[in-house]
């Protein structure tokens, strides 16, 4: 037996076993469904499949393989009940197919809904950091009033006192310090922002590429196994039509011979019959025999009925005499 081909680790790709298992359980005409294939790659590969995965490709595996079967079915000399059996087949693998893609849509949409709720977390996140740096905005410009009516009570005091000034450069190094951590968080958010933008970009691009190989992969598989199903089901059908053409020849042999064999039968009971009429009539020639000499012997009887009553007439005189 062959197997798909194996990736980097040894492990047959799944969809590869899929594939695979699919070809034979058609091949050997049983059901094409998720849950077989499922158990065959689990028994013979200790793997247990995605059935989502599974499901996805058998919907494919019957999209393509499904009209070629049809269209090689419509062929003149295919018995019905084939093509009713693989009829079956093909709607029991369309279930499963259409099953297993409501289950992989799911699957899709609940990473799509989760990616979205994710999003909106991110956004509110942005929103509160907008806030945060609008509060620090509204503080600088506070202490921007306040620096200016320092500077306002400075120019009228004309002197000014040592605790004003030393409370200016307080709030002159706070407003600076405010404002540099405001311009390290801008510029931290920017950076982690572009990274970010990269980091997404590059996994875009590197899904992309992957995906792009896995389609021009499993293309490839496609019309190799199309190929080779053609093979077989044209193989299958010749088969079909020789052993078609067999059948009919040992039938037609089988139907002379019980002909012949009638034929005989026929004869021998004709033959039966002719004698059991010639011996009728021979029994009845003999029963002629018999009355005719039953009628012969009736004279000597009374005959002979005669004798003995003379005999005894005679003894009965003598009897008589000597008495």
């Amino acid at each position: 037996m062959t197997t798909p081909a194996t990736a980097r680790s040894g492990l047959p790709k799944t969809r590869d076993l899929v594939r695979h298992y699919a070809g034979q359980l058609l091949e050997a005409g049983a059901e094409v469904s998720v849950t077989a294939i499922r158990a065959r790659i689990l028994e013979e590969h200790g793997v247990s499949a995605s059935p989502n995965v599974v499901g996805d490709e058998v919907k494919q595996f019957w999209a393509r393989t499904g009209p070629l079967l049809n269209a090689r079915l419509k062929r003149p000399g295919i018995p019905e009940a084939v093509g009713q059996a693989l009829d079956a087949v093909w709607d029991v693998a369309l279930n499963e197919a259409t099953a297993a893609y409501a289950i992989e849509r799911s699957h899709y949409q609940e990473q799509a809904e989760r990616a979205q709720r994710e999003a909106a977390e991110a956004q509110v996140e942005a929103e509160q950091a907008t806030g945060r740096f609008a509060d620090q905005e509204r503080q600088i410009a506070l202490l921007t009033e306040q620096v200016q009516r320092l500077h306002a009570q400075l120019d009228r005091a004309q002197a000014g006192s040592e605790a004003l000034r030393q409370e200016l450069g307080e709030l002159t190094a706070q407003h600076r310090s405010l404002d540099q951590r405001h311009r390290d968080e801008l510029a931290r958010i920017d950076t982690t922002h572009g990274a970010e933008q990269e980091r997404l970009a590059e996994t875009h691009a590197a899904e992309l590429a992957r995906l792009q190989a896995v389609h021009q992969a499993e293309n490839a598989a496609l019309r190799a196994e199309v190929s080779r199903q053609a093979d077989i089901f044209e193989g299958t059908a010749n088969h079909l039509m020789q052993e078609t053409s067999r059948v009919r020849d040992a039938v037609r042999v089988e139907t002379e011979r019980l002909t012949r064999e009638l034929s005989h039968s026929r004869d021998l009971v004709e033959r039966l019959r002719v004698q059991r009429s010639d011996a009728k009539e021979e029994a009845a020639g003999y029963r002629a025999q018999v009355d005719s000499l039953a009628a012969q012997l009736q004279p000597l009887q009374k005959a002979h009925e005669r004798l003995e009553a003379r005999h005894e007439a005679l003894l009965a005189a003598k009897a008589e005499g000597q008495g």
